[in-house]
């Protein structure tokens, strides 16, 4: 009777765990993630790639900031605005948290849109990614030649 109650204390503690092990692995399973991104906003995969935060610059940023970043004086939708330089010294010193509110609350007076509900948290993280490494490449010129 001893062994019995051991063996079904030892069966249960096994069963026990290798539940938790499977539940563990479930949630990480692609078909998880997927439902429970199909409900998120709709836009662009979420990614951290730079090629596909030079995308989502493209389509959500570039009108207004250039394909290169350098903004300047525009006429959108009837509206004179004038975006910032995105490979200035003055963006460069922000820090990542300060871009992300940037880009999640905008400037609504200054003509830039507001993207919370818009992008996602690891799109903008892809966007400001392309600003700091492509953009800013671009942007290195030679000290007599002057800004565009």
């Amino acid at each position: 009777m001893r062994e019995l109650k051991i063996f079904v204390v030892i069966s249960a503690v096994a069963l026990f765990v290798a539940c938790s092990q499977n539940a563990t692995s479930t949630l990480n399973t692609p078909a998880i993630n997927a439902k429970a991104t199909s409900t998120a906003t709709p836009g662009p995969a979420p990614t951290t790639d730079i090629s596909a935060g030079g995308e989502l610059y493209k389509t959500s940023c570039s009108k207004c900031h250039k394909e290169d970043g350098t903004g300047g004086k525009i006429t959108i939708d009837g509206r004179q605005i004038n975006p910032d330089d995105l490979t200035s010294a003055k963006i460069s010193a922000k820090t990542d948290e300060k871009l992300t509110q940037y880009i999640l609350e905008g400037f609504p007076e200054d003509g830039m849109p507001a993207f919370k509900g818009r992008l996602k948290d690891d799109q903008i993280k892809a966007i400001i990614i392309y600003i700091r490494t492509d953009l800013s490449k671009s942007a290195i010129r030679p000290p007599d030649v002057p800004a565009r």
